[in-house]
């Protein structure tokens, strides 16, 4: 049977419900397909259009309903976390990245890991950074170029002035290494650099373009005719949040545009999700999904997500089995048709057989991790049809709380007191892991609530006058700069 015959369902193992309409079995490409990743800042699971938002995605909706919607994609809680185990294929229980690099932070993703970028490297591919680095702002080491990216354009940090680029007095955009002056709207800038990109881009050698919006993060800032353009909505903060979601949304369109234009266009693996949930009283909406950003529940973790790529995933296709941050490693690798060659354990999973043959998930246990505020521990461990969210504080006092995800996907009824076989035996299992401390303890401040806080609405408006990011070393903040700590 020819495989563009083949057509078959993938069962959900953790729902026990059928797939529909999956990926249309084609045969692969015979070339290591081009990949270009989009990932949105904060944007909640309610704010994209396919999702039922008020807020208008067309650009995104158009990739999903072309291509491949992952109903179950799940992240970290926050930004950083995120980052590294997409790079690393690695949990935060190994890597360490449990919370935010925060602008004075001299430490980043920890040196001794292999990341995405250089696996790619390795298979041939171009390797370019764009946008929100977020995985270490200070020394050189830890910067895109030195860590299996041929170029980088953006940001060093996870928060910025969208319209100055500027982050506690310094200047944090550059090209390469090098600052960059330039006048315009970050959303805009990162479009135009990535169709430049993909216009002089050799269509001979495959190129992996990762494109990290720093939208719709706080502070919120957008253009004012597309703010205007929202005026039904009541809740100013909404509004202009959903202005940054459709600026960031007619980037995406300007880049596939550029995408479909070029020679690359039939074998280009397209893929978005965003980074975890939103924060509702910055105008994001989570959905019916319990939490937001920072939180264990579901809203901090689950995550609009979706892969396209012509003529090998079936169009208006969906996938209700559960999806890792840590799976795109191995399944990117595997779908430049090579084996991981992996130096230390990886978490994730390759789903290309599945995407690509038919192939069934299996399913398999995963844990979320983040560190909060206060530096208390936040778990999210998932098994079979049950979620155990266990949070440690600093004093290791420890709550916990239990849920069946089929009867119960909103997180609204404990199961502890019903299941106590249950969560001994995941509390147990989470007890037993091997959990590597936090890589940034040590370089945690006080809350100063300075202009600029990472949770600030306004941006912060004074001129950058300090050394910029790109240059080599950290700069000492004065008294009263900082931020509070991490979201």
């Amino acid at each position: 049977m020819h495989c563009t015959e083949i057509t078959r369902n993938l069962r959900c193992h953790f729902f026990s419900i059928v797939v529909l309409s999956m990926v249309s079995f084609a045969c692969p490409a015979s070339a290591a397909p081009n990949i270009v990743v989009f990932i949105a800042d904060d944007m909640g699971w309610g704010d994209v259009g396919y999702n039922g938002s008020e807020i208008r995605t067309p650009h995104i909706d158009q990739l999903a309903a072309e291509g491949l919607t992952l109903n179950r994609f799940y992240v970290q809680a926050v930004c950083s976390p995120t980052r590294a185990a997409l790079m690393t294929g690695r949990s935060p229980l190994r890597t360490g990245v449990m919370d935010p690099f925060n602008p004075w932070y001299t430490r980043g993703l920890p040196l001794d890991e292999k990341l995405l970028p250089e696996y790619l490297r390795e298979l041939g591919y171009r390797t370019v950074a764009l946008g929100k680095w977020h995985l270490g702002p200070n020394l050189p080491e830890y910067h895109p170029m030195k860590r299996g990216f041929d170029s980088f354009y953006g940001s060093l940090n996870g928060y910025l002035n969208h319209e100055t680029r500027a982050v506690f007095g310094r200047k944090d955009w550059q090209r390469d290494g090098k600052t960059v002056h330039e006048d315009g709207y970050a959303t805009h800038l990162l479009a135009n650099e990535a169709v430049r990109v993909i216009e002089n881009h050799d269509p001979a050698q495959p190129l992996f373009l990762y494109v990290s919006f720093t939208a719709p993060h706080t502070p919120l800032q957008a253009p004012a005719a597309t703010i205007d353009s929202y005026a039904e909505l009541e809740n100013d903060n909404r509004q202009i949040y959903a202005a940054m979601v459709t600026e960031m949304d007619s980037a995406i369109g300007q880049v596939m545009s550029a995408i479909r234009e070029s020679e690359m266009a039939d074998n280009m693996l397209t893929m978005f999700f965003t980074d975890n949930g939103g924060i509702t009283r910055m105008g994001a909406s989570n959905g019916q999904l319990r939490g937001g950003k920072g939180a264990p529940y579901e809203g901090g973790v689950r995550v609009p997500a979706l892969m396209n790529w012509p003529g090998v995933i079936e169009s208006g296709s969906s996938l209700d089995e559960q999806v890792v941050i840590t799976d795109l490693l191995p399944t990117f690798v595997g779908a430049a048709g090579a084996a991981l060659d992996a130096t230390k354990p990886v978490d994730g999973r390759n789903l290309w057989p599945a995407l690509s043959q038919g192939e069934s998930i299996k399913a398999t246990p995963f844990i979320l991790a983040n560190m909060g505020r206060s530096g208390t521990l936040h778990y999210a461990y998932y098994k079979d049809n049950y979620k155990l969210v266990s949070s440690v504080s600093t004093e290791g006092d420890v709550t916990s709380a239990l849920f069946d995800l089929v009867a119960d996907p909103y997180e609204q009824q404990d199961q502890a007191n019903a299941r106590p076989d249950v969560l001994e035996s995941m509390i147990a299992e989470l007890d037993a892991m091997e959990k590597r401390g936090p890589v940034t303890l040590g370089e945690r401040t006080p809350d100063r609530s300075a202009p600029g806080n990472p949770g600030a609405r306004e941006p912060d408006s004074r001129p950058a006058t300090a050394t910029p990011f790109a240059e080599s070393g950290p700069v000492p903040y004065p008294e009263g700069n900082y931020a509070s700590e991490g979201k």
